[in-house]
């Protein structure tokens, strides 16, 4: 059989012009051909993609098979006339390829596209060739041109750059981050670019020093006078001038960016273009099916714009509503069109099969081998891989084992290596690196292997069944918990010594002509407080808001009397968490160790790819699981976010270990999904899975079956803590969802036994167990990195409106999508179904609520989740755990009558896939909204990043306070001192409760410094408040010198030079944490000296003091008040330094 290299070279190469088919090129294998024949042909390729997965799967192929660079032009993550833009990542890289292709002579380029994308309108070639600028270091330049360039070209102009398509201005300092780049810095001295660096997003910090970069549009819509005067006309000559304003009209009319604007791009431009147009003569190959893919597009583009058409002319219709969209013709080319193009290139349809006018390259897809995924009885089921590893050895074939993850490849190989399938192989990092060997293992995502020439690629999925994959980003957990604690002017703040006032801004006075920045804090009767920046370290936030009735009074007992009776409160708290805590540790808890093949061989099974944080929180449970104390961890991990994986891997270690499984689930038709999800995952493994809720049939025997020990894992609800239930040996406790269970469910569960390993799952953990796991009584895990794909849900929150729900629903129903619509209340379903009937008599529903048989429940639900019905109205059933992904649409009736929590978890139920969900919150229309509610609904609005259930219920905490961390009385102690304070004070007391050799010391109090010298960051400095606040608030908790010299460091590279201000406020942190440690409470400076004051006129090693002050006593003396004078040397050497001296000869006093 010839080789593919021969059969190009007779057949292809001679006269590409005449060749419309290539056959036999099984998927996942055309990076392979396209390699091959990009090595022989100097023409550029460009690879049209069916849909997004295979743009996925090619793109994971071509950057394994090519040595060259691949230019990608993905489409628009949003449907066609949707009312939002595409997402700044995608628009980055389209413009990026665009760019590349208008400005670059040289040939051989390759291009990977989709259908959509290729078939989309965009800009002309002249509109991107050269609309770029290029800078150099040591070039001037003026800084308003390129403020300027970047607001017409779309960037947007933020504080700190932290995406696509921004840019911050900070005097000498100008970031951004533009198509084509990493993140920029330039740093400017005057006009001229002094240096230019790429800089890390997370970080802020810089990286590598660059010699040139060049600049390009971040939009495909420039606004400036031309575009919007083109605009302006084309849209009156369409849709004739309105006598109501139009938001899009007034907006772009005002050089304002508008949301989804893109959708009207013609309009902008006199002219537009298509990607063909930038490609000169390129080898143009077709996927299989493509022809289809274009019908089906084309097909919802005319239905979407139809439906939208039909919107628009219904009299009902306001016009801030309306859509005002442009002929499918104007944005998309159709199909005579784009056949039209494609006839005029050299165009090549690629089949898996092999067809009788086609080139036919004799490959074909891999054997499947997955039988082994339902039937692992024995090694025997690998008999068939093993043979077929063999033979092709024989045939001195190249055989490469295709893994999802670096992770999974570990996997792979231990199960092989365990069933005698491989002994001799090597890791292929890209497949240049192939050499002598025959058996390799590599990370790429095959959706199914393939046999191409001397090459037998064999995927995970043929092994073990279908994985689903996705690209991968990696976010770290530690980074992705956000500062919630900072404080902001009008926040209700706590002074350690004065109690709650209000934050009212940041102040500059005047002192002695040095300038220094404070915190100006307004209490009762209007008294002001001044708190120097340096000292904001004794500032917490109060955490909910409150009236100024509130507020202490500046010198009153009130506060210390309160602060006082607290302590002991917490004194007893304390007392009792450790005792929980020391049972645990005394108590012995068994110890799960499984053969490993058999585990590494149940976690292939998982059908994705586990992300970092994932993976982290597994290993933490692993290790609770191997000590043998009885672990209590809680993950918090998003909806979503894959907690269950974690849950059956725990479960697994445990059943196989010999012990019983309980998992609780809060409703009847979460602990049935997984119940499915178990059974599935356990099938052929000698573990009897069970599940006991009201649905259950043969109830009696599953209790039995508990009782006698024969039942390994039960899943089940509040059935599983009934009194006729006795675990024979229950060693793993599984709570999910945990936040709809009471206290006395929980209670009732720990009472089972002392030494059950418990593990908590939730995607919102009630401030009740998050407050526990703060304070490290229970053990915490963070799973913030969305799964591979997961998108952010986009939440509006409005009074309600017929119009924007019904264009919501039918938009959802356009694409093929499901939506939910909840209820707070069983008595709103029925107006809802009379506006269904009345508005949208087309969409198909279904009702579901608490009251009805939970059979019927079961049903409706299946029934939806079927795909049935189009929408599911329903109360809060929904919120626990359904996982219905085609629902990505979410309506939230009367949503200010639901708790923050419930409102995260319903909204968790969609964007359960890759497609974009969207979640509408609306309330009673001309309803004024209660303070809390608003509070609500702006944080679950401004949560839509993902992996923020951790952030939300430090939020709740705030919102609506803890309730006793032990049982279940619910306490207003934190409303005493607010959240901030009452963690420290109980963390601290748990400390000293702990050392009780260490003598107790109170570490609530902060050094006073009075210099003469200005300290403050300036205005001029670092603009943005914020920003400012959160520097001052790091720079006040540092205790390490080195911690300062990194801050200060950042601070140079961040936003220039220091000013002297700033080097003394630095100076000065670093004193004050001198004086913490020598116990000085007070530095004064005056005219000759300064004075030192001891914190309760105490210092740890008086006689070496005296002795001290003896040495010195020509300038320094002991004042009548037990405070220290120390005189001002006549080498006038710098201030600071000079006090850090005496300071440091205290300390070396202190540590002798």
């Amino acid at each position: 059989m010839s080789s593919l290299k021969e059969i190009l070279s007779r057949e292809f190469y001679s006269d590409i012009s005449k060749i419309n088919d290539l056959g036999e090129v099984p998927e996942g294998s055309e990076p392979l051909l396209i390699n091959e024949i990009s090595e022989n042909s100097n023409n550029n390729i460009l690879i049209i993609a069916r849909d997004l997965k295979r743009y996925q799967q090619l793109k994971d192929g071509l950057e394994f098979f090519l040595n060259k660079d691949v230019l990608y032009y993905p489409q628009w993550d949003c449907v066609p006339y949707d009312r939002i833009s595409p997402n700044k990542l995608i628009t980055s890289k389209r413009l990026e390829t665009l760019s590349r292709l208008s400005n670059e002579k040289d040939k051989s380029k390759i291009i990977l596209t989709t259908i959509q994308a290729s078939c989309q309108r965009t800009l002309s070639l002249d509109e991107v060739k050269n609309k770029f600028i290029s800078l150099k270091p040591g070039e001037v330049i003026d800084i308003n041109n390129l403020v300027n360039f970047f607001v017409s070209n779309g960037y947007e102009k933020t504080p700190t750059v932290r995406e696509h398509g921004e840019f911050s201005v900070r005097g000498g300092i100008i970031d951004f981050y533009s198509p084509l780049n990493k993140p920029i810095r330039l740093d400017l001295f005057g006009n001229t670019i002094d240096s230019i660096k790429s800089f890390d997003l997370i970080t802020q910090r810089s990286l590598e020093l660059l010699k040139e970069i060049f600049v390009y549009p971040a939009s495909e819509i420039i606004l400036n006078d031309k575009t919007i005067e083109n605009f302006r006309i084309n849209f009156n000559k369409k849709f004739g001038s309105q006598k109501e304003k139009v938001k899009i009209y007034d907006s772009i009319s005002e050089g304002i960016s508008y949301p989804g604007m893109e959708h009207w791009l013609p309009f902008f431009y006199n002219q537009t273009g298509s990607i063909f147009d930038y490609i000169d003569k390129p080898i143009i190959l077709l996927d299989h099916l493509y022809d289809s893919s274009l019908e089906d597009f084309l097909e919802t583009v005319n239905d979407h714009f139809q439906s939208r058409k039909d919107y628009d002319d219904n009299k009902l219709s306001k016009v801030e509503n309306k859509y005002f969209s442009i002929e499918p013709s104007n944005l998309y080319q159709n199909k005579e069109e784009y056949n039209k193009n494609l006839r005029s290139r050299n165009c090549i349809r690629i089949s898996p099969f092999k067809k009788p006018d086609a080139i036919n390259l004799n490959g074909k897809a891999s054997s499947k081998y997955s039988n082994i995924k339902s039937n692992r009885s024995d090694s025997s089921s690998y008999e068939n891989l093993k043979s077929d590893i063999l033979d092709f050895t024989k045939k001195n074939k190249k055989i490469i084992i295709a893994c999802s993850s670096l992770g999974s490849s570990e996997r792979v190989s231990k199960i092989l290596i365990n069933n005698g399938i491989l002994s001799n192989f090597k890791n292929l990092e890209s497949f240049k690196n192939i050499d002598q060997k025959n058996i390799y293992l590599t990370v790429l995502n095959l959706n199914s292997g393939f046999h191409f020439d001397d090459y037998i690629f064999i995927s995970e999925q043929d092994i073990f069944g279908e994985k689903f994959y996705r690209p991968r980003i990696i976010r770290k957990a530690e980074n992705f918990i956000r500062e919630i604690s900072s404080v902001m002017p009008g926040d209700a703040v706590v002074h350690v010594d004065h109690g709650i006032g209000r934050f009212e801004n940041l102040s500059t006075l005047e002192i002695n002509n040095a300038k220094h920045e404070c915190l100006l804090i307004k209490y009762a009767n209007d008294d002001k407080l001044y708190l120097p920046v340096e000292n904001i370290e004794v500032l917490s936030r109060y955490g909910s808001d409150i009236s100024d009735e509130m507020l202490d009074k500046l010198g009153g007992i009130s506060w210390t009397t309160r602060k006082e009776n607290l302590k002991k409160k917490i004194k007893f708290l304390a007392e009792e968490l450790i005792s929980v805590a020391a049972k645990r540790q005394l108590s012995k808890a068994e110890m799960f160790n499984v053969p490993e093949d058999f585990y590494e061989e149940f976690c292939s099974r998982f059908s994705f790819e586990e992300t970092n944080d994932q993976l982290n929180a597994i290993n933490d449970v692993l290790n609770d699981l191997e000590k043998g104390l009885p672990m209590d961890r809680l993950i918090c991990g998003d909806v979503g976010f894959g907690k269950t994986e974690i849950a059956l891997r725990a479960s697994f270690l445990a059943a196989m270990s010999g012990k019983q499984v309980s998992i609780l689930a809060p409703t009847t038709l979460l602990a049935r999904q997984h119940y499915e999800t178990f059974k599935e995952r356990f099938k052929g493994f000698p573990i009897n899975v069970f599940e006991l809720s009201r649905l259950t049939p043969k109830k009696d025997s599953v209790i039995k079956s508990i009782n006698s020990g024969s039942c390994d894992i039960v899943i089940g609800t509040h059935s599983l803590l009934g009194e006729k239930i006795n675990f024979s040996d229950l060693g793993l406790l599984i709570i999910d969802e945990e936040q709809h269970f009471g206290v006395k469910h929980k209670e009732k569960i720990k009472k089972l036994r002392d030494n059950v390993h418990v593990l908590t799952l939730t995607a919102t953990p009630i401030p009740r167990t998050l407050q526990l796991a703060m304070t490290g009584v229970r053990d915490l895990s963070i799973i913030a990195s969305p799964p591979i794909d997961r998108r952010a849900i986009e939440t509006y929150v409005f009074p309600n409106d017929p119009l924007v729900v019904k264009e919501a629903l039918l938009r959802e129903r356009h694409r093929g999508g499901q939506s939910f619509y909840v209820v707070p209340r069983i008595s709103d379903i029925e107006d809802i179904e009379e506006y269904f009937k009345e508005f949208i008599p087309e969409i198909n529903y279904i009702t579901v609520h608490g009251q009805m048989p939970s059979k019927q429940i079961e049903d409706r639900i299946n029934d939806f989740y079927m795909g049935s019905y189009d929408v599911l109205i329903s109360t809060t059933i929904i919120e626990s755990g359904l996982d219905i992904p085609n629902a990505n649409t979410l309506i939230i009736h009367r949503s200010d009558m639901f708790g923050l929590s419930q409102l995260y978890q319903i909204r968790g139920r969609v964007g359960r896939s890759k497609v974009k969900a969207y979640a509408y919150l609306t309330y009673k229309e001309h309803k004024k909204l209660g303070k809390n509610a608003l509070k609500r609904l702006e944080v679950l609005q401004s949560l839509d990043s993902l992996g923020a259930g951790f952030n939300l219920a430090s939020y709740d905490l705030e919102i609506r306070g803890s309730g006793n961390l032990l049982g279940e009385e619910q306490s207003g102690q934190i409303k005493e001192v607010g959240i901030e304070l009452y963690q420290n004070m109980l963390e601290e007391t748990i400390d000293e409760l702990k050392n009780t050799t260490q003598k107790s010391k109170n570490n609530q109090w902060s050094p006073k410094i009075s210099l003469p010298l200005s300290i403050l960051i300036p205005e001029d400095y670092i603009s943005d408040l914020t920003i400012r606040m959160e520097i001052y608030k790091r720079l006040s908790s540092i205790i390490l010198e080195e911690e300062i010299d990194e801050i200060a460091a950042e601070l140079i590279d961040r936003f220039g030079s220091l000013p002297q201000e700033v080097e003394t406020l630095i100076d000065t942190i670093g004193l004050k944490n001198l004086c913490k440690k020598t116990n000085i409470e007070k530095i004064d400076c005056g005219n000759n000296g300064f004075l030192i004051s001891f914190k309760n006129n105490t210092f740890s090693n008086p006689a070496e003091l005296i002795k001290y002050i003896n040495n010195k006593k020509n300038y320094i003396s002991i004042r009548p008040d037990q405070r220290l004078f120390v005189k001002f040397n006549e080498q006038k050497e710098n201030l600071i330094d000079y006090i850090k001296s005496i300071v440091n000869d205290f300390l070396k006093m202190i540590e002798n």
